[in-house]
């Protein structure tokens, strides 16, 4: 195993450990710590209308997003949606991805304003995949996976890119100028093609740290890191919105959070970063993975008791208000 890949491994399976540690009967600890979100059916299509009602004070309430569909006792991650709000990609595992190093992205299709028995996508199902991204013109899907590259065998998690074909999708495609020795992990995309990531390379700030590429063309800029985000703790997880503005993102054991992951949001300021706020969904649980509906309404993200679901809130409940 290389040793980006068990250094990951490792860190990540003691968070997963101690995550795990609240049990199935525990109750979350810790500042901004929560009631277990209320589950909602199936029947339902971004973006969520319901009302936040969360007191001041307290962690807005959040849904279990297409509970026993998308959401089920399997281990599910980032979700993200075709600019119409009509498709949803998500990655699935049975094991904690940090762990097992397994997972697969799904497909599934709202009819009728039911979400369909999602079935695997058509580029994914052999390696390891996961966090799918699809770009805002939905011409396209970015992801990372450890499957062959350049004609090699690869331990570490790469970014890759399906394009829209025919109206399928065609073959994935190495993003060779965004990698390294480590892992690349929880690519987005903003309208202008540049893309933020998470990698745990050398030369970072902390552990893990995120990194935006420019898009020029057909290629890349080399990727920068995020200034006035980055620090001595992990980033990773970044969502950007399509003007590449507001980036949310997971980190672990940053000033202002409550539990183990935390979302935290950031705007651009120029070619650097404010500094990040953390939202008030943060409880003493794991949250992580976060992803926006193609209308910005409604975010999405990951909470992690004993496996990980993916929940909705309405995004003006979760945001900070503007100074």
């Amino acid at each position: 195993m290389h040793r980006f890949t068990r250094r990951f491994t490792e860190a990540l399976a003691l968070l997963g450990l101690v995550s795990a540690c609240t049990g199935p009967d525990a109750t979350p600890t810790g500042p901004g710590a929560a009631a277990s979100a209320p589950a909602t059916s199936a029947t339902q299509s971004p973006p969520a209308s319901a009302s936040a009602g969360a007191s001041e004070g307290a962690a807005p309430e959040a849904s279990i997003f297409a509970d026993g569909v998308v959401s089920t006792d399997a281990e599910e991650y980032r979700i993200s949606f075709t600019p119409d709000g009509q498709t949803a990609y998500f990655a699935r595992g049975t094991g904690f991805f940090p762990q097992s190093r397994q997972a697969t992205i799904y497909e599934t299709t709202l009819v009728d304003g039911t979400w369909g028995e999602p079935t695997v996508a058509s580029f994914s199902g052999t390696y390891p995949d996961i966090d799918p991204w699809v770009s805002p013109d939905g011409e396209s899907i970015i992801f990372s996976s450890i499957r062959p590259a350049g004609g090699a065998e690869r331990t570490d998690a790469e970014l890759f890119r399906v394009d829209r074909i025919d109206g399928g999708w065609g073959e994935p495609v190495h993003l060779a100028a965004l990698g390294s020795d480590a892992d690349e992990l929880g690519a987005s995309v903003s309208e202008d093609g540049s893309v933020v990531f998470a990698s745990n390379r050398t030369g970072g700030a902390g552990g893990w740290d995120l990194y935006i590429a420019t898009s020029a063309g057909d290629a890349f800029d080399e990727p920068r890191p995020a200034e006035g985000i980055n620090s001595t703790v992990w980033e990773f997880n970044p969502a950007i919105d399509p003007e590449g503005t507001s980036l949310v993102f997971t980190s672990i054991s940053r000033p202002g959070g409550s539990g183990l992951g935390d979302l935290f949001v950031s705007t651009a300021d120029g070619e650097t970063w404010s500094e990040a706020v953390p939202l008030t969904l943060n409880t003493g649980a794991d949250e992580y993975h976060p992803s926006r509906s193609p209308d910005g309404e409604t975010l999405y993200f990951v909470r992690r008791t004993t496996h990980g679901d993916v929940y909705e809130v309405p995004w003006e409940a979760v945001a900070p208000e503007a100074p």
